[in-house]
């Protein structure tokens, strides 16, 4: 009897060792991660909201990884969150809701690419983000060492005021004190050495809050005798196939499926280690993706198959207890009730999640589609294939059941390609046992597609296709001894961010307003002149307007002004 056994995650992530990689490392150029983040200092229920910039060694956009890794730990290296985010034109962007259940503490936000993780240093970008949290009482250790205090600083607009010299970027607003739910109207000038760099634009209360000791980022191990791979065309998806005594199965053709309503189909061969790469450059929503075996007589050997992670293990950090100051006992009462209040009315204030555009099947619009209500229903497949389906058709029975094409131009069966099988998919994922399709309910088949003529795909040639879509698009097989399920993170997907626009009489003029984030743009491409709106809220104080990013020459560029939100 065979078995089979599955292992994730136990690999690093998409790598290969320095010795099996062609030319060296140095021809690459280097890649690192930054950030710009909302705020440093956040109360559970906010958003922590984020921007990830992929560079150059010279701090230019890097147009090399198109997926970037970001996670959210706390001093346990206990990952709170993880994204795993497309990036486009060099950059990337995504929040996260801090729940209730997150204690009070210092937390580490660490983002790479995998071909960042090659660098010696800067292989990981670290930012430390500090969460207060009402709600569950804080526990700290008394210990001098191992706690920051955070105090109250109530600071007036003028200790950061400052003016800008002539070569800075110049930010004006058409006010300097505004009233609640008031208009702002923000105006950038820029010298035009920053022209056309990738920035943002951020518009926030400032916080009373202040830590006596800041963290400072820890320099996390890169670099080693593994040649990480750099995701170019898209996510690299792989894995190791070898026998139970250990050796790598090689030259064997491997199927992979990201199921859906526009599911993702490859195919691959394992190299001379066992090792299989699929690159996905599509977008996909799917939790979970199957990995087959597909090379004739496979079967018959005992194989695991692991798949590689790319996640790792940062290593514990020294542990910080966050004490608060007995001075911020009014602050966190007013905090939290207005972000409790800001919860309540989230429906209305949501933003938009903002679908992906469909992917096309590997084999587009070829083919014959043969949609079944347009015929006479069958309750057999094999009855369906006799009566409806002329370009394809069903040999045989039980386990010496095969599907053949009817290739319209080799009509005699002559073809090179002839005694080749068909490709069979059923919602995307690959058939092999012919008769689980065979023994199908044929009434819950919406259309069968045949292309009858010989297709390559990777590295496998087929005598035509034969995709059947079922009605409800979500059809499960059964665990075969060359399938496996493993577990697939969608990377997070583009929202349109909610914006506040009170020149419109609508429901929001008889609900409360307690933002403290009145503006958060990632899009932000300098020209030389620049106009932003945005309205204030029902928040009172002092606003900070921060402008961040890198000009197309790699130069940080941050600019920053201020205004009063009083009482009218």
């Amino acid at each position: 009897m065979f078995t089979v056994t599955v292992s994730l995650g136990i690999l690093a992530t998409a790598q290969i060792p320095q010795k099996n990689s062609t030319g060296h490392f140095g021809d690459f150029p280097k890649e690192i991660v930054r950030f710009a983040v909302n705020s440093n200092i956040l109360m559970a229920g906010e958003l922590l909201q984020y921007k990830v910039f992929n560079l150059t060694a010279d701090f230019k956009k890097s147009t090399l990884s198109k997926i970037v890794y970001v996670s959210l730990r706390n001093e346990a290296d206990s990952v709170v969150f993880s994204h795993k985010l497309q990036i486009e034109n060099g950059s990337a962007q995504a929040d996260f809701f801090i729940p209730a259940t997150v204690q009070t503490g210092v937390y580490r936000l660490i983002g790479y690419t995998n071909f960042s993780r090659n660098n010696p240093r800067d292989a990981y970008f670290e930012e430390a983000v500090y969460i207060l949290n009402t709600f569950i009482k804080p526990s700290y250790n008394r210990k001098t060492e191992d706690t920051i205090s955070v105090t109250y600083s109530a600071k007036q607009i003028e200790d950061f005021e400052r003016a800008s010299k002539p070569d800075e970027i110049q930010i004006f607003s058409n006010k300097k004190i505004y009233g609640p739910r008031d208009k702002v109207e923000i105006k950038l000038e820029s010298p035009e050495a920053f022209v056309g760099g990738d920035y943002i634009l951020s518009v926030r209360k400032l916080s009373p809050v202040e830590n006596m000791d800041a963290v400072a980022p820890k320099q996390l191990p890169g670099g080693s005798e593994i040649f990480f791979i750099p995701e170019i065309r898209g996510e690299i998806i792989s894995g190791t196939i070898r026998t139970q005594n250990g050796e790598p199965l090689a030259n064997k053709e491997v199927s992979l499926t990201i199921p859906g309503n526009d599911f993702i189909f490859k195919i691959a061969r394992t190299n001379e280690n066992g090792r299989f790469f699929f690159s996905v450059a599509e977008k996909y929503d799917a939790e979970k993706g199957i990995v087959q075996i597909i090379e004739a007589g496979t079967k018959s050997v005992p194989h695991s198959v692991v798949m590689d992670s790319k996640d790792f293990k940062g290593g514990l950090s020294i542990p910080k207890f966050l004490k608060l100051d007995p001075s911020l006992k009014n602050w966190l009462q007013e905090r939290s009730l207005q972000v409790q209040v800001e919860n309540a009315y989230f429906d209305i204030k949501k933003d938009s999640i903002l679908r992906h555009s469909a992917n096309q099947p590997f084999y587009e619009n070829l083919g014959t589609v043969f949609l079944l209500d347009d015929y006479t229903r069958f309750p057999t497949v094999r009855e369906t294939f006799v009566e409806v389906i002329n370009l394809a058709s069903i040999r045989g029975s039980g386990e010496n059941a095969t599907f053949s094409v009817n290739n319209a131009y080799d009509p005699n069966g002559f073809a090179k390609f002839n005694d080749i099988a068909p490709l069979v998919l059923m919602d995307g994922i690959q058939i092999q046992d012919n008769q689980y399709l065979i023994d199908f309910n044929a009434r819950d088949i919406e259309s069968i597609r045949v292309i009858a003529q010989p297709y390559r795909y990777g590295p496998k040639i087929f005598s035509g296709i034969i995709s059947v879509k079922t009605k409800s698009n979500n059809f499960v097989p059964s665990q075969e001894n060359y399938q496996f399920d493993f577990a697939l993170a969608a990377p997070e997907k583009k929202k349109l961010p909610y914006r506040v626009d009170y020149s419109k009489p609508d429901l929001l003029s008889r609900i409360p307003d307690y933002r403290v984030q009145l503006l958060w743009k990632t899009d932000v491409s300098l020209n030389l002149k620049n106009a932003v709106e945005f309205y204030t809220s029902d928040v009172l104080g002092t606003f900070e307007i921060v402008l961040m990013g890198y000009s197309a020459e790699g130069a940080y560029v941050e600019a920053k002004a201020y205004f009063q939100v009083e009482k009218n």
